[in-house]
């Protein structure tokens, strides 16, 4: 690979195929040091809807800010979803504008739930942008814990789950993004069900090696590869093997560990939507 000539200086880039991270990869686990902590969710206690006003999440200059002078912060609805005969826990935030752009699916990773991008202010940042976005809490975890994995954790899911997941939320072809944890279910499904992946945003994924390079080339989803240079492990190894979709680009995070959008948000947010913005 040709080495990109960027000043560090410079918080994030995205990086064109082909092009490889200016610096080293060093130290990192989901658990970075460093950043923001998000407290865990406590368990459903109802089933019905409940509206958040999220906070202002922190910003760059360039992206729309919600709760900014004259304008209204989006409201989060919170409600629940049968998938496979579970009850998942799940978040939504609608763009002011009739007709969103696109649609995004947040997944999240071990430690974290759909709280995490509430909390981070993915999804107020998302909706203010023009998209809707809707993350879920996955079975096992944050406010979806009554309901059963499909499969052993760091064992690709069958992709019949996310599938469902689809349909059941009526999402149409999505953006999926997946950090950590959630590659368990991305991947699969995006091998398999590409046509549910409007673009896919891994973020350091898990169980990338379990699939071959050969299977990699025949996804044509447009991708965006993000992970920070403090994470060793999974950010250079998600990166290795997703190099191998054809249709990718690379945002790289300087100074942030695995969960490298709690580290630098303003970063992730500005790189997802100029990413975002590039898609038809």
């Amino acid at each position: 690979m040709t080495r990109c000539r960027r000043s560090l200086a410079r918080p994030a880039a995205l990086w064109p195929r082909g092009a490889a991270p200016p610096v080293p990869w060093c130290g990192g686990e989901e658990a970075s040091g460093g950043r923001r902590r998000v407290r865990s969710s406590s368990p459903l206690a109802t089933t019905g809807q409940k509206v958040h006003q999220p906070s202002r999440p922190h910003l760059s200059p360039q992206l729309t800010a919600p709760g900014s002078p004259g304008m209204a912060a989006p409201r989060v609805t919170e409600s629940t979803v049968t998938v496979q005969g579970q009850s998942l826990f799940y978040r939504r935030a609608e763009p002011a504008q009739a007709v969103p752009r696109l649609t995004v699916l947040l997944l999240h990773g071990i430690r974290f739930s759909s709280e995490t991008w509430l909390q981070v202010g993915t999804l107020a940042t998302l909706a203010e942008n023009g998209y809707r976005a809707v993350a879920i809490d996955l079975p096992g975890l944050g406010r979806s814990k009554d309901a059963v994995a499909p499969a052993p954790v760091g064992q690709p899911a069958p992709a019949a789950f996310l599938k469902a997941v689809s349909e059941a939320l009526d999402l149409g072809p999505a953006v999926v993004i997946s950090p950590s944890l959630s590659g368990m279910y991305s991947l699969p499904c995006l091998l398999e069900h590409s046509q549910l992946f409007k673009a896919y945003v891994p973020v350091a994924p898990i169980c990338t090696e379990k699939f071959t390079a050969q299977q990699y080339a025949q996804i044509k989803t447009p991708t965006l590869i993000v992970y920070g240079d403090q994470d060793a492990e999974l950010g250079q190894t998600s990166l290795n093997n997703l190099k191998h979709l054809p249709e990718h680009q690379v945002l790289l995070l300087p100074g942030a560990g695995h969960a490298c959008y709690l580290d630098k948000p303003n970063e992730w947010h500005r790189g997802l939507l100029d990413f975002l913005q590039q898609l038809k």
